[in-house]
């Protein structure tokens, strides 16, 4: 009984960090920043992170065990709180280096309480809710869940813009493609075409490419886990292919933009990207304080707002954004951790080959990609950072089926052989 509480909490808080029904609750037109300082919001904050502390009391030793695997993302974590003595807005930095370490233990938690096939089964229910609540928005709520302004007619579901519905599907379309057993073979199609048709809907071109290179991946990972000598040499190739292609299509590319209705200017990126670069010249080594850069009009995010000439909430890259947060100092430490992690995951994928371990490198690619253009990295209360930290420790605590059978211990019950495809 007590596991089943669990289990609905867990949901519950990957709902709540999705921000999925934030829009819902706060209005329409409310912007994302009120709508998360909301005394409503900050209530079910409060009550959650609390929630969370005492499932955290209660196995504190498990906890402790996953928490010394990530060494690395604990100290990046004490580099955003020491940032607030440096910060553009010292309180703010406090608060939010405060509730990122809220966020990193409950993805400790996630990853210590369940095995990855029950991660990968409550992450299934909780995009299932989030893909049934966007449908109907988008029915029967258009101005909550299709955008009348910016991106008109573009599908937004229960999220407050059209990137974060897209990257929400592209992140279940994952996951129902590993989440086994426990979902019947019909319902894991049921949800991974769902959301395929909301990822279509929000019109989100870097949701797309994103979606179509991390299923190009997966054929890779079998490849690396069956012949290692084999995997080198046609990664090699297949990177010589994409720098010739990219030389030789490079030419074209307006003309392609032009055709997908996108400007060349990746919708105005590469020039906030050129603003942020001289903001970060400004103050390279220790950056602005954690999440304190983007201020609107106060501090040097002004700067970068005149320059773009629109009102950017982040700078569209989540490396960049790391490096305004904490200069060189914390993005050397995430990079060096983010390393670490893959080196390990394919140690993982190797000796094991099931498919949890296809599915910690999977995750540990869907990272990269999507901050090459948007912003979920090192950020307090959001469902990205929390899979990235059980990602984390789950690489350290999985065993491969074999192994566990061996310690006599609860298999993860995933198949050996790699058939991690519908």
């Amino acid at each position: 009984m007590r596991k089943v509480i669990e289990k609905l909490f867990a949901v519950t808080m990957l709902l709540y960090t999705s921000a999925a029904l934030l829009p819902f609750v706060a209005g329409p037109n409310t912007p994302l920043s009120m709508a998360e300082g909301s005394l409503i919001a900050i209530g079910i904050q409060v009550g959650l992170y609390c929630v969370t502390l005492f499932f955290i009391a209660t196995r504190w030793q498990s906890f402790l065990h996953g928490a010394l695997k990530i060494k690395w993302i604990a100290l990046l974590l004490a580099i955003a709180v020491a940032s607030t003595s440096w910060s553009q807005d010292p309180s703010l930095t406090l608060r939010r280096s405060a509730l990122l370490i809220a966020t990193t233990a409950f993805g400790i938690y996630f990853a210590t309480r369940f095995e990855i096939s029950e991660q990968l089964q409550l992450l299934a229910w909780t995009l299932g809710v989030v893909i049934v609540l966007s449908f109907l928005f988008g029915i029967f709520l258009p101005e909550y869940g299709i955008d009348s302004s910016a991106h008109f007619g573009d599908w937004q579901g229960v999220f407050s813009q059209k990137n974060a519905l897209a990257r929400a599907m592209v992140l279940s379309i994952l996951v129902f493609l590993f989440a086994r057993p426990g979902f019947h073979r019909s319902t894991r199609w049921v949800g991974f075409f769902a959301s395929i048709s909301l990822l279509i809907l929000s019109r989100s071109l870097s949701g797309l490419i994103i979606f179509i290179l991390l299923l190009g991946t997966l054929p890779l990972f079998k490849l690396l886990r069956t012949r290692v000598t084999l995997a080198i040499p046609v990664g090699l190739t297949l990177c010589a292919m994409l720098a010739a292609s990219a030389r030789f299509l490079g030419p074209s590319l307006p003309d392609f933009f032009e055709f997908v209705n996108r400007s060349s200017t990746l919708t105005g990126r590469t020039d906030i990207w050129s603003a942020v670069l001289i903001s970060i010249s400004k103050r390279p080594i220790l950056g602005y304080g954690f999440d304190a850069f983007w201020l609107g009009l106060r501090g040097e995010s002004a700067n970068v707002l005149l320059s773009v000439h629109w009102m950017a909430l982040h700078g569209h890259n989540g490396f960049l954004d790391l490096w305004l947060d904490l200069g060189a100092v914390g993005f050397a430490t995430f990079v060096v951790g983010y390393l670490l992690l893959w080196r390990r995951a394919l140690r993982v994928l190797r000796s094991s080959g099931d498919s949890a371990s296809v599915w910690l490198c999977i995750y540990l690619a869907f990272t990269l990609l999507y901050n090459l253009t948007e912003s979920a990295l090192v950020r307090e209360n959001t469902i990205y950072w929390v899979l990235y930290t059980s990602t984390a420790v789950s690489i350290f605590l999985h065993k491969s089926p074999v192994t566990a059978h061996l310690e006599n211990e609860t298999t993860y019950e995933l198949e050996p052989d790699l058939n991690y495809l519908p």
